[in-house]
């Protein structure tokens, strides 16, 4: 039986050892003010419903999501495993004069009482779930009636082929997403929305819509991947 505390551990491993320097990648947050951040700022307004909203940011990394919905009159509750970036996030929004309480929790079982946000919002964390199915059945618990989900994502992986013994170029993010690690994640296979749609339907969202975000990757000098990011949503009824 595989152990999942060991395989959490090994991705939450990488996230703890890329979080100094996560930022300084344009391609994972853009500068603040820049046009692709204005670009997101905008996304984000348009994706969540109406502010004042309960909004649960679910693996907030650095808080990139978490900011923005806060300066949009939303009041958020972030939560990420990977310690050290959630130490650069609550830096980073002690900085901006923003009052965030940063969370150390689960994406896949957030310890929250049922029907508590309005919302629920992550930001590349699907590709990454190890137990999707499940985590949107758990998210679905947490929303409230009229509520939805929003999950923005990319597809930042070429496919491997045979077995999954494709050989990646070592580097420091396969020391820790290692090939039995990737066997054990159903979004590396991920290569379009419907099988990500069909686990949104599955987990009883309804009205379940993709929206990619093209004014997004227009500005973007540096876009992680040639397509760009989609964010699907699903509302609770």
């Amino acid at each position: 039986m595989p152990d999942d505390r060991a395989d959490q551990s090994r991705i939450t491993g990488f996230w703890n050892t890329v979080a100094a320097d996560y930022e300084a990648h344009p391609g994972n947050v853009p500068v603040r003010d820049s046009a692709k951040h204005q670009a997101w700022v905008r996304a984000i307004a348009e994706l969540l419903p109406p502010a004042p909203a309960d909004v649960l940011d679910i693996g907030t990394g650095t808080g990139f999501v978490a900011m923005i919905a806060a300066g949009l009159g939303h009041r958020v509750t972030p939560i990420d495993l990977a310690e050290p970036m959630l130490a650069v996030a609550r830096a980073e929004a002690r900085g901006r004069d923003l009052r965030i309480t940063f969370l150390s929790g689960d994406a896949v079982a957030p310890d929250f009482p049922e029907r508590s946000f309005d919302a629920l919002i992550s930001r590349h964390l699907v590709w990454t779930l190890r137990d999707p199915a499940t985590a949107l059945i758990n998210w679905h618990d947490l929303i409230r009636p009229g509520g939805r989900l929003v999950a923005i994502d990319g597809f930042w992986f070429q496919p491997e082929t045979g077995d999954g013994d494709t050989e990646l170029p070592e580097g420091l993010f396969e020391q820790f997403y290692t090939k039995e690690t990737r066997r054990l994640l159903p979004g590396w296979n991920y290569f379009s929305v419907e099988p990500i749609a069909a686990l949104f339907e599955r987990g009883s969202f309804a009205d379940v819509a993709v929206r990619y975000l093209d004014a997004v990757l227009r500005v973007a000098r540096d876009p992680p991947a040639q397509e760009p990011s989609y964010a699907l949503v699903g509302f609770v009824r």
